[in-house]
């Protein structure tokens, strides 16, 4: 069910994050936000002075974010932009790849750049996002904009979530480490598994059709829930949904009631989370927040090296 929720709208940038919370993050909130601004400013004027069409400028803004990204994230993540791979060889690609960079390469070599074209293994994924300069979020969408609307941003996550990969049980907290079966529950409002693949879409503008000056964030919360009941009766997992979505001031991100009643944002869908958004916001960096606390919950598995050993030998019997 959707929960669309309004927000205060505080102003500049340096009046969007809690000044506490930046006190606590030694001012990397304050500095992300400003350097995301800075650039998400300079990508507008680009594609305003030269008039760019679309793929061009989705282009652009891809480039910026995972270079942005590169600073704000930890050190061991690696990002690119590229195809996701399983391990029985089907692939999907992303617009940026968020993985593991310490445990596992990418297929074609470690990336020269950030924004490096690659192939990641489905195992070594933390995160997905999928970047539109403009995400037109309306049902019906000319031909030229079609590959911005909504409803494909959401058919391109699910491509990578339907990817196959070992899951990790709730038991394992670190990798070849774990507690005893039946010794650790499933927290509210998370999944059942340890290794959720996190996806999001990530937009420096929103459209809505006739609904453009009024209601956006309902506007977005029906075509959201019409793209989810869509795929519940193709019999496909609500999980293959994206986990948060950013554009422009709007924030759509998984939420659950806390004790007291009160609602608390979660990472990723769940059986128990509802959708809720938030218009007048800074999304994108509210999203990326979000980003950080994904990856820090994740517990990726391991690349099955002594299967693959054990099946080259048999081939070679």
């Amino acid at each position: 069910m959707s929960d669309a929720g309004q927000s205060v709208r505080r102003g500049a940038v340096a009046g969007l994050l809690d000044r506490g919370a930046v006190a606590a993050n030694n001012g990397v909130l304050e500095d992300f936000a400003g350097r995301l601004a800075y650039e998400c400013e300079r990508i507008r004027a680009k594609a305003g002075a030269k008039a760019k069409k679309n793929f061009k400028r989705g282009h652009d803004f891809e480039a910026m974010l995972c270079r942005v990204l590169r600073d704000f994230l930890p050190a061991r993540v690696g990002i690119c932009r590229g195809r996701v791979v399983d391990r029985n060889g089907d692939a999907a690609d992303a617009d940026i790849i968020v993985y593991d960079a310490l445990r596992f390469r990418t297929l074609r070599g470690a990336p020269h750049a950030p924004d490096s074209e690659e192939e990641v293994q489905a195992d070594a994924v933390l995160a997905i996002i999928e970047a539109k300069y403009t995400l037109y979020a309306q049902a019906k969408v000319r031909n030229s904009n079609r590959g911005q609307s909504l409803a494909k941003a959401c058919s391109q996550i699910a491509d990578v979530k339907r990817l196959v990969r070992a899951e990790v049980p709730l038991d394992v907290i670190a990798s070849r480490f774990g507690l005893r079966e039946g010794s650790f529950e499933r927290r509210p409002g998370f999944p059942v598994i340890r290794n959720p693949l996190y996806g999001a879409i990530w937009a420096l503008n929103l459209e809505t059709g006739e609904l453009q000056k009024s209601d956006r964030a309902q506007a977005v919360s029906l075509r959201l829930q019409e793209i989810e009941d869509e795929l519940v009766r193709s019999g496909l997992p609500r999980e293959w949904l994206p986990d948060a979505i950013a554009a422009g001031d709007l924030l759509a991100v998984q939420a659950v009631v806390a004790p007291g009643g009160r609602r608390q944002v979660r990472p990723f869908i769940a059986p128990d989370t509802e959708r809720r958004i938030f218009s007048g916001v800074s999304g994108l960096v509210m999203a990326a927040m979000q980003l950080r606390g994904a990856i820090e919950d994740i517990v990726l598995g391991e690349e099955p090296w002594m299967d693959w050993l054990d099946a080259q030998l048999a081939a070679a019997e």
